[in-house]
């Protein structure tokens, strides 16, 4: 795995953080999208010598993305598998379920880096004037998901009170960290109910 792991650590060092472009109202969140990601990764990844493969497969009747990075010259890769959890069966519901397991699958997978967009660039190409942001109301911001409510919505989602946690989420502020492992873990619990459904 020596080559894959030293083009790895070659496209880690060269390729930037990628902006949040994208608001998610659900979690009350920005995100970057599948197109963003893989525009800004491409060119990173073809000169580091890898590319990327993500397929839609079926084990047992549940849907799963097969990602995969290949170091082109050995033939190295290293992959993952996401779960494709949809709640409706729609084209819609089951072509953004696809593209959030593609999203997060590749990202986990090359450790990429997805930050909110930088404010300061304007303050970098000289531009000074610029409109400050309004604050918001105080009575309109949500307040921050404490580590004990955090813990409790943890213990929700293992006990499949998952609705649940889904509209408490609405409810604060959730640091980037946080949003990530909550939606990780409600993804991992519906689809161990798809799951237990199927076997039944």
């Amino acid at each position: 795995m020596k080559s894959i792991l030293k083009a790895l650590a070659s496209f880690q060092a060269s390729c930037p953080p990628i902006s949040k472009g994208e608001d998610n109202p659900f979690f009350k969140s920005r995100y970057a999208t599948l197109d963003t990601i893989q525009k800004t990764i491409q060119p990173h990844l073809q000169s580091s010598g890898l590319c990327v493969t993500q397929a839609v497969v079926s084990v047992d009747g549940l849907i799963f993305v097969e990602s995969k990075v290949w170091h082109v010259e050995s033939g190295e890769f290293l992959s993952s598998v996401f779960p494709v959890v949809v709640s409706k069966q729609s084209a819609q519901e089951y072509g953004s379920a696809v593209s959030y397991a593609k999203r997060y699958s590749l990202s986990g997978l090359l450790n990429l880096i997805i930050q909110d967009e930088d404010d300061d660039g304007n303050r970098a190409s000289g531009n000074t004037a610029v409109t400050p942001k309004a604050k918001p109301a105080v009575a309109t911001e949500l307040p921050p998901l404490t580590q004990d409510k955090y813990d409790a919505m943890v213990k929700f989602i293992n006990d499949g009170k998952i609705a649940q946690v889904e509209a408490a989420i609405k409810k604060y502020a959730l640091t980037e960290q946080q949003t990530k492992l909550l939606i990780s873990l409600i993804t991992q619990a519906k689809s161990e109910a798809v799951t237990k459904a199927a076997k039944k």
